[in-house]
């Protein structure tokens, strides 16, 4: 394997690194950071060569800032372009955990498991023989499970922790469940429900205060938590009333992508203030703000 070639302006800066002038290492880490990615590389190397505690930690923050930049610009990037693809969205939150996530690997094993539902589907089914099929696949075959709510660890929410370990939060196994329906052409939907997240199958019907617009009818409820169990508005008011909770209309309705991902961005800062992580519970803020743009 060839030896990197480090650029020669890029190998002066870091060397600057470990400069005990604070305007001065400022003024190199702003220069070093403008160079985005490509800079990731030589900072990584320059730290393997190092026994400097001072220098590895100057770079391993700088690596992590460079990292952190790309990935909201990406995140911006698909918010922008309409947010339409779930999966790729859930890939960029789990890369803030995991920066060299392996996305094809990741993105195989999702096709994978949707190939082998597929595989199970035809026209002549019916809404609740299709997610059966969902059920058999998902939980049966693929052996996913929900794990104990009380340890609501942050590494339980990334999607390329749940295709490894096969246990996940209400919400991680329901996107799991809703990207691969989605995938297949099943109208599946997320609900955000307050301390539940659930999936509703709808079907398109007039709306005939909109001309020549249609609006989404739910015929059932699904609760990928309880291994796909199916329900329906009755059962929604009842655990609503159990909880305490202020039934809403929108408790009942689909949700869009983004409403999705904020949530799962909402859960994560939770998790991550629960075991005392609160600078990392802060940087996800900036998911938050690409939200609010939108």
């Amino acid at each position: 394997m060839a030896v990197q070639k480090i650029p020669p302006d890029l190998e002066a800066l870091i060397s600057l690194l470990d400069d005990p002038d604070a305007e001065a290492f400022r003024h190199v880490k702003e220069r070093i950071s403008s160079m985005g990615p490509s800079a990731v590389g030589p900072l990584e190397a320059a730290w393997e060569q190092s026994f400097d505690p001072i220098f590895q930690t100057r770079i391993e923050d700088l690596v992590h800032q460079i990292q952190l930049d790309k990935l909201f610009h990406d995140f911006n990037e698909w918010v922008s372009a309409g947010a339409k693809d779930l999966l790729t969205g859930y890939i960029l939150i789990s890369r803030f955990q995991y920066p060299d996530l392996n996305e094809p690997k990741v993105i195989n094993q999702m096709d994978h498991m949707v190939r082998d539902i597929w595989l199970e589907l035809n026209n002549n089914l019916t809404a609740l023989e299709k997610v059966r099929v969902l059920n058999h696949i998902i939980f049966m075959i693929y052996k996913f499970e929900g794990g104990s709510t009380k340890q609501l660890l942050p590494e339980n929410y990334y999607l390329n922790i749940l295709l490894e370990s096969r246990q996940g939060t209400p919400l991680s196994l329901g996107l799991l469940y809703l990207i691969c329906g989605q995938k297949l052409g099943i109208p599946l939907m997320g609900v955000d429900l307050p301390q539940h997240f659930i999936l509703a199958y709808t079907n398109q019907v007039a709306d005939e205060s909109i001309s020549g617009m249609d609006a989404l009818e739910v015929q059932f409820y699904i609760n990928p938590f309880a291994r796909g169990a199916v329900f329906g508005r009755k059962e929604l008011s009842e655990y609503l009333k159990q909880t305490e909770t202020e039934p809403e209309e929108s408790f009942y309705l689909p949700c869009s992508n983004l409403l999705i991902i904020r949530r799962l961005i909402k859960e994560l800062q939770a998790s991550y203030r629960s075991i005392q992580k609160e600078h990392r519970a802060n940087e996800l803020d900036r998911f938050l703000e690409g939200l609010t743009k939108q």
